[in-house]
């Protein structure tokens, strides 16, 4: 029995701290509901009523999972591709999860996740094999190493020792499920808690121990639930999209998120503010009847005291309009934060472009580390697969940053291939490297087709430039 398995660390408990807004927000208007006082406070006047009909009322403007949904697409605008590593390798990526999803959907998730915590982790993971004799065997049944996803709020702690001369992890604690069948009823079946602890043995190997809860709420060792694997190492590896220390990061977006909650609360207090301004008060004084009023189109009201007087109160334009304004600063803020314009564009072209430079340095950084990541991952399930140690090399796509192209640009290629200054070849290849045309597209069988098709009725080359690329290139830059 342990009281203190299932015990987030300090450090885990921090970080699932720091990612707790990241995951609100990028829940969308439901969530930010669901968290209620959490991120929009009550007033201090204001009645519960009052605040839930205000809290229903109010509606999220997402610049925080738009930045991320637009970096995560950027780096993913090309499928990731395993340019070098044995075949076996190659056909599991095909179902690298063994859940029907190929390594790109997979990593794509690790990389989404990674934004808002600053680290997600890959583990490799490989089935138990009792009763296979061989690894064909195991093969045949659809055993063989496959790779999981955690998130942070996944890991519960680890300890780590130097081996050789590398650091790396000795113990890991992780919080699983897993299904039981309810043995009375085939239709039911019930999520039980468990956590998982592996520790890497001097010895070789790695010993895994699997605890659940009891009837008392007791933290107990399962049945058959202790084993030793052939990993050579636990294999965890993470995925650093802001790295703080070994197994650690921080959330890369958390002053976005920080100012698009901030946004979050204004425009709820706009949209409190009209309605009460579209709403006005009737404002009546010297009115000596008691009789019930009906206010409505189609109505008067008289009175027989002449004292009597009626006047509809409403609400300031400054206040409405001091508003109008603190929302649109919190959103060029948060343009500015989120490395992505999610505003007006109002920078120039010279801006825009040391903005892209800016943007795609720390996106660099993070593409490369996801291919670390992945090679890595992919290694181990080698080793796992019984492939030994193997080369393995991951193509990750870093030409988010050659996309935007203007009509302009591309006219000038054109006259720079007319004038014999730029090869039809490059000319090609620049525009599959900038996303104009299909990445897979053969350059030498589009020249073949160039040079095969028919000449324009008036004897002149096709043109290439005008409307059509105007059409294509705002397509592309959105």
């Amino acid at each position: 029995m342990s009281t203190t398995v299932a015990i987030r660390s300090s450090e885990i408990a921090a970080m699932v701290d720091a990612s707790t807004k990241g995951r609100a927000l990028m829940g969308r208007t439901k969530t930010m509901r669901a968290a209620g006082q959490t991120y929009l406070p009550k007033n201090d006047a204001e009645s519960q009523t009052d605040y839930d009909t205000r809290l229903g009322q109010s509606w999220l403007f997402n610049g925080y999972r738009k930045a991320v949904l637009d970096m995560t697409g950027r780096v993913f605008s090309k499928p990731i591709e395993i340019s070098d590593g044995p075949d076996q390798v190659i056909e599991w990526a095909d179902n690298i999860d063994m859940a029907g999803r190929d390594l790109s959907v997979f990593l794509r998730e690790v990389f989404k996740d990674g934004f808002q915590s600053g680290v997600s982790y890959i583990m490799v993971d490989a089935p138990m094999i009792e009763g296979t004799a061989t690894r064909k065997q195991a093969a045949d049944r659809g055993l063989r190493p496959f790779m999981s996803h955690l998130r942070v709020e996944d890991i519960l702690g680890w300890k780590t020792k130097t081996y050789g001369n590398v650091l790396a992890l000795s113990q890991l604690r992780i919080m699983e499920s897993v299904t039981v069948q309810d043995p009375s009823d085939e239709f039911k079946q019930t999520e039980v808690p468990q956590v998982r602890v592996m520790d890497r043995l001097d010895a070789g190997g790695v010993l895994v121990r699997l605890y659940q809860k009891n009837d008392k709420g007791e933290w107990m060792l399962a049945v058959d639930g202790e084993y030793t694997t052939s990993a050579p190492e636990i294999t965890v590896v993470p995925f650093y999209a802001e790295r703080t220390g070994f197994m650690t990061g921080e959330p890369v977006l958390e002053d976005l998120a920080d100012v698009n909650i901030a946004h979050w609360v204004s425009q709820s207090d706009q949209r409190n503010i009209l309605h009460f301004f579209r709403v006005p008060i009737l404002h009546i004084t010297g009115r000596q009847d008691d009789s019930p009023m009906v206010i409505a189109a189609g109505t008067a009201i008289s009175s027989t005291d002449p004292a009597a007087k009626l006047e509809w109160v409403k609400g300031d334009d400054k206040s409405i309009n001091a508003g109008r304004q603190d929302l649109k600063d919190l959103e060029t803020q948060m343009q500015v934060l989120g490395l992505q314009l999610i505003a007006d564009k109002v920078h120039s072209a010279t801006g825009a472009a040391i903005d892209a430079v800016k943007e795609t340095s720390q996106l660099s950084m993070m593409a490369d580390s996801l291919k670390d990541t992945a090679e890595q991952a992919l290694q181990w399930m080698a080793l796992y697969g019984g492939l030994g140690e193997v080369s393995i090399t991951v193509g990750v796509n870093k030409e988010f940053g050659l996309t935007m192209l203007t009509p302009e640009m591309v006219k000038t290629m054109q006259a720079d291939v007319a004038a014999g200054i730029l090869s039809r070849e490059t000319y090609i290849e620049e525009l599959k490297a900038r996303g104009v045309l299909r990445s897979d597209l053969d350059t030498q069988e589009e020249l073949d087709r160039i040079d095969a098709q028919e000449p324009s009725l008036t004897g002149e080359p096709l043109d290439l430039g005008g409307s059509g690329v105007d059409r294509a290139v705002a397509a592309l830059n959105g």
